[in-house]
């Protein structure tokens, strides 16, 4: 992303989608490798449904868990929530991204 970037854990969303110490530290590995520009291309993730996809997480080694990085209220967030028969169960913020 350029510069120095935080990934800032949001602990009440960890309690209801689980995140290994793994997945985390690939989630912040790949953030810190984005370039600007693809995250000023994203629209509100309510809106469009624009999102980046961890490249870094697989699906299917992870129990169908998906990890996203999406633009909420003018925020840089990570996404995440479990895939069951071809749809999510359920999606939760559980990160935010800060750029310092």
């Amino acid at each position: 992303m350029g510069g120095v970037v935080r990934v800032k854990w949001v602990e009440e969303a960890l309690e209801r989608v689980s995140l290994s110490g793994e997945v985390k530290r690939k989630v912040e590995e790949w953030v810190k490798g984005l370039r600007r520009e693809e995250l000023e291309r994203l629209g509100e993730y309510e809106e469009r449904g624009d999102a980046l996809p961890c490249p870094l997480v697989d699906p299917y080694r992870e129990g169908g868990l998906l990890v996203k990085l999406v633009k909420h209220e003018g925020k840089y967030m990570v996404t995440a929530g479990v895939a069951e028969h071809g749809g999510l169960v359920e999606e939760y913020y559980v990160a935010e991204i800060e750029a310092l």
